[in-house]
């Protein structure tokens, strides 16, 4: 059978000894992916100090002592088709580290699964040399990402540069009415938007850090994510974006409306708005200005201005991007 594991091309040259170690690593994820269990065992060093851990976001920390259990969790995985949904693996950056006949190898890897979802991990592999090659006596997968590939959010570093983005995402961006891509770094259209965005960029890229994210969790009670309001459009629009903070890395997402609706609901409980009021904040805090507002609604421009006061009343401000950035900052 003809693998799906590819190894991206090393940034220097390997020695031999090295070749031989990335070949072993490369051994072992092609035999799970063609689903041989004794591939796979013959890769491994089968004694009671053997270990595999996986660490998620989604299924938390796994780990399994001795080969008894590594053997009995993977056969386990074979048999119920588990290892089956990946559809190609890709793996990059190995960093070895070799002291007699042992060897440290930490490297990258993306995995496509058949339904598209990319899946991001950082490994690492403990060998020991043998008299027939190189076995993994310890195996850690920590996955760093999990994203769809039609998605809507683009990673970026601390001064917008993009780290990771779809395809799709990044042609979306030429249609997109607040931003845009210049010498791969995401800015807003006016120089006052982006003034805006480039600083949120900054302080949000002061939490890029374990500590300093898991900090803000603990002290919050919840993940760093907030609407960006950039200001107002010349048709009475209000731009807005969406931030937030994981895997060291800060997302910024072009199809805010379910977030959206998550804060306008606690925000209607918060200030006591009717439905009809939370419907009109949502549309003013999607980018529809009044007319807009009243024709998609099949109301007048004056009742939809009505609502528009009642809301100025009830949360105690004057202006729509004060309203959209307060109904927005709750939840």
């Amino acid at each position: 059978m003809k693998h799906n594991t590819r190894i991206l091309p090393a940034d220097k040259a390997i020695t031999q000894q090295e070749k031989a170690i990335v070949a072993a690593v490369r051994a072992e994820t092609d035999a799970f992916l063609d689903q041989d269990f004794e591939a796979w065992s013959a890769c491994w060093v089968q004694e009671a100090r053997t270990q595999a851990v996986y660490v998620s976001s989604v299924a938390g920390l796994s780990v399994f002592d001795g080969w008894s259990q590594v053997a009995a969790h993977m056969r386990h995985v074979f048999e119920s088709g588990l290892a089956c949904q990946k559809k190609q693996i890709w793996q990059k950056d190995h960093r070895i580290s070799i002291a007699g006949r042992t060897a440290w190898v930490v490297f990258d890897e993306l995995s496509e699964q058949q339904s598209g979802i990319i899946h991001q991990n950082h490994e690492t592999r403990y060998l020991e040399l043998e008299a027939d090659g190189w076995k993994v006596v310890y195996s850690s997968v920590i996955e760093r990402r999990q994203s769809n590939i039609h998605t809507h959010e683009i990673a970026v570093g601390k001064d917008g540069h993009v780290i990771w983005a779809s395809p799709e995402c990044l042609s979306s961006l030429k249609q997109h009415p607040f931003l845009t891509v210049s010498y791969g770094r995401i800015r807003a259209r006016r120089p006052d938007w982006d003034k805006v965005l480039q600083r949120e960029f900054k302080k949000a890229g002061n939490f890029h850090g374990f500590f300093e994210l898991h900090r803000f969790a603990s002290e919050t009670g919840g993940p760093l994510q907030y609407p960006v309001i950039l200001g107002n459009t010349d048709t009475g629009r209000i731009a807005v974006v969406h931030i937030s903070v994981r895997d060291c890395m800060t997302y910024l997402r072009l199809d805010g409306d379910g977030l959206i609706e998550h804060r306008l609901a606690v925000a209607r409980a918060v200030f006591g708005l009717s439905e009809g009021q939370i419907k009109i904040a949502g549309l003013i805090a999607s980018g529809k200005n009044l007319s807009e507002i009243a024709t998609s609604q099949n109301i007048s421009v004056n009742t939809a201005r009505t609502h528009l006061s009642r809301l100025y009343e009830k949360t105690g401000v004057n202006s729509q991007t004060a309203l959209v950035r307060l109904l927005l900052s709750v939840g």
